[in-house]
């Protein structure tokens, strides 16, 4: 009888990367400066409610309505950056898909995908995005560049439709969904990506709504509506950090974009808050490892 081999697999993180350890580094600084760029513009309350009241007015797509609250910053901030207003993204592949070609010499937008199993933790599971046009970014990184077993993270591309021109009828393939011929233009009613995706979303409020309480339960945080007076500081909302509520000053609702910028407004605090904590909590254990190593030992 055979015997069965003891011979252990190779797992991804055995096998030889094809970047050296130096582009590896690159890369695990420029995620962690794009995380910190993340934490700076939900900081920013002024431009979180600008971006949330444009989104629940139905200015931007139902990808980015799904996208965490740090994600959706980052990416309008970027896009602001390059002169454009966020609207609707996706990867290389996915606008080639969907009729589209990224435009020589665009620069994708970064955003932040938690990877590994510790992704649940994190302020949002975010849709797939891909670096096939921009592919420098298979390493996983965590938060520190230390392998502490803590949630991990690594930045992936995206690029707005700003970017891309739609291509030429004569160059697509054929039509799945109304078997249109290869060259000829889709059928009036067709129902494929190329001729659906770019209707506005009609109930983005509430849909960015219930994305906000998604995110301010994971915290741990609740929301008080109608709160007393006493409650709000003079604020029409308030976040109470240690009694972990935001309380409101009137009955919000999905269907008022200024209550949603409100809400938008306070997880940006809350999450903002939590990263800060985070990176404090990691500068006290360097000073302490740093002090301990300094420490002679005593016989």
């Amino acid at each position: 009888m055979p015997r069965k081999s003891t011979a252990r697999t190779a797992t991804p993180r055995q096998r030889a990367s094809r970047y050296s350890a130096e582009q590896i580094q690159e890369f695990r600084q420029r995620d962690r400066q794009v995380m910190n760029s993340s934490t700076e513009h939900l900081e920013d309350a002024e431009g979180i409610r600008r971006f949330a009241q444009h989104a629940a007015m139905g200015g931007v797509s139902l990808r980015i309505l799904s996208y965490s609250l740090r994600n959706q910053a980052l990416l309008a901030q970027q896009a602001d950056e390059r002169g454009f207003v966020l609207s609707d993204v996706d990867s290389f592949k996915g606008w080639r898909q969907r009729g589209r070609f990224v435009k020589k010499g665009e620069t994708g937008l970064r955003l932040i995908k938690p990877v590994g199993k510790d992704k649940k933790d994190t302020d949002a599971d975010e849709p797939e995005t891909s670096d096939e046009h921009d592919d420098d970014n298979t390493e996983d990184a965590d938060e520190t560049g230390e392998d502490t077993g803590k949630p991990k993270f690594r930045t992936g591309v995206v690029y707005d439709i700003a970017q891309t021109a739609e291509i030429p009828p004569e160059e697509r393939g054929e039509c799945a969904a109304c078997n249109a011929e290869v060259g000829e233009p889709c059928n009036p009613g067709c129902l494929c990506p190329t001729c659906t995706n770019y209707e506005p979303v009609s109930d983005a409020a509430e849909i960015m709504w219930n994305n906000l309480l998604d995110q301010l339960t994971a915290a741990g945080y609740a929301l008080d509506w109608p709160a007393p007076a006493d409650a709000l500081h003079g604020h029409r909302v308030h976040v109470d950090h240690d009694g972990r509520t935001v309380a409101a000053a009137y009955e919000v609702t999905a269907e008022h974009p200024a209550a949603v910028a409100d809400l938008a407004a306070a997880v940006a605090q809350i999450i903002a808050r939590s990263d800060r904590e985070r990176e404090t909590r990691r500068e006290q254990r360097r000073v302490a490892r740093a002090t301990l190593a300094a420490t002679p030992a005593t016989a």
